[in-house]
């Protein structure tokens, strides 16, 4: 199998929360759309730093976490992640700019997705709400 990548929408969390309340046009709800790599060895989504500022995410600090670069601290903003029609609130990890937005696997099962091992392709179920 090989890498499987997804069109995503990543949305400040606030500006959309304003929308869902009907205080904000969608239109003016800040958002990017992307092609990201689905990484179900990812814990939570990562966005590059410069779409991060793009999107005016807030930031909830640092933590010591495990990454593919080994260990090290990480910064975390709030995102909201949209693949086809299911939308996930989660963390998101800040990578370095120019590196490949991630959705990782805690965004994927909120939505109910599974990654296919044969076709490589998303899996579209019922959300784990465990």
């Amino acid at each position: 199998m090989g890498y499987v990548y997804v069109d995503a929408i990543f949305y400040n969390p606030m500006d959309y929360t304003e929308f869902v309340l009907g205080r904000r046009r969608f239109e003016d709800v800040r958002m990017v759309s992307v092609r990201a790599l689905a990484d179900t060895g990812a814990t939570f989504p990562a966005l590059p730093e410069d779409t991060v500022e793009k999107l005016g995410l807030p930031l909830y600090g640092e933590v010591e976490a495990e990454t593919a670069m080994g260990r090290g601290r990480v910064k975390l903003a709030g995102v909201i992640v949209q693949v086809e029609d299911r939308t996930a609130l989660s963390y998101a990890i800040v990578r370095p700019r120019g590196t490949t937005p991630l959705i990782g696997v805690v965004a994927l099962e909120q939505m109910g997705f599974r990654v296919d091992p044969v076709t490589g392709r998303l899996i579209k179920g019922l959300p784990l709400m465990l």
